[in-house]
């Protein structure tokens, strides 16, 4: 989900007095000979090609329309399967999650925990975790029927239109993702615009944002985020993030609907003295169409 992808990025996740060794990260190069066609033809006579705003800006469309969709009653439910596996020192911990899910971005509703159904407390809990972690990615909704935001389809869309001036779009090539073109779009931060949060905006500057962009429909097909250099809080005193890494695909359910399907984040780091690693996967499958209501 574009906006998922954009907005991740733009809460206060980093605390403390940052710093990182390495230069920040640049444009990539454009590829200007394969942005006509990702098979190599040329683009049909008296055809124009997208700047990298414009293929941008059709993303925001798209996402709009799948907005309407589900305020329509067009809303897929799904079982997304999510493994942690982290190692912290010598201590090793294996967990899994099994959620329904839904594609008008509402929360989930735990299913399995590590394979066992939840206590009623399990549960309670695991929901007033989720949500919490929704407000933070995406805000709170402002909906007149649903003033919490638990079901406020605007508030991606909102989300998009706050923080889509703050980067610069660059159309750097295409690719095929799942069978079908898309354009691959670099996105920079723009000096001068700033989130509120100093942490964020200082480690945008070293996190390398791609996006491929489906040709067709200009839903996300893909997004790539990832810290080119390593970043040190106080001075490495307190923490240390190595690796940070996170990829995501979307599923095509409909012309105007898809759905997050799978994504994979990679930190490695280091805690005071104690080494950290942290591998998230999570997986979607079982696809259907809920009736309207």
């Amino acid at each position: 989900m574009l906006g998922w992808a954009i907005v991740a990025i733009g809460p206060a996740v980093f605390t403390g007095c940052i710093s990182f060794h390495g230069d920040a990260v640049t444009a990539l190069p454009e590829d200007q000979h394969s942005l006509s066609d990702p098979k190599g033809k040329s683009a049909p006579k008296g055809d124009r090609l997208l700047t990298a705003k414009e293929i941008f800006d059709k993303s925001v469309d798209a996402e709009k329309r799948r907005k309407s969709k589900a305020e329509a009653g067009t809303i897929f439910a799904f079982q997304r399967k999510v493994v942690i596996d982290e190692v912290e020192g010598n201590k090793k911990k294996h967990k899994t999650r099994t959620y329904q899910s839904f594609s008008d971005h509402r929360d989930p509703v735990l299913l399995l925990i590590d394979g066992k159904k939840p206590t009623p407390e399990q549960a309670a809990k695991d929901k007033k975790e989720v949500h919490k972690q929704r407000l933070k990615i995406m805000g709170r909704g402002k909906s007149k029927d649903d003033p919490d935001g638990k079901e406020d389809t605007d508030v991606v869309v909102r989300n998009i239109e706050k923080h889509r001036d703050k980067f610069t779009p660059r159309l750097i090539g295409t690719e095929t993702v799942n069978g079908r073109p898309a354009y691959i779009l670099q996105l920079l931060p723009k000096p001068t615009e700033k989130f509120k949060d100093a942490m964020v905006n200082a480690a945008l500057k070293h996190m390398l944002i791609k996006f491929w962009i489906d040709q067709q429909e200009f839903q996300m097909a893909k997004a790539e985020l990832s810290l080119v250099n390593p970043m040190y809080i106080i001075g490495g005193l307190a923490a240390t993030v190595k690796t940070f890494e996170v990829t995501a695909y979307q599923k095509r359910l409909t012309e105007d609907v898809w759905a997050d399907h799978r994504v994979t984040t990679h930190i490695e780091g280091r805690v005071l003295w104690t080494p950290r690693v942290i591998h998230f996967s999570s997986e979607s499958s079982g696809f259907k169409l809920l009736p309207a209501p």
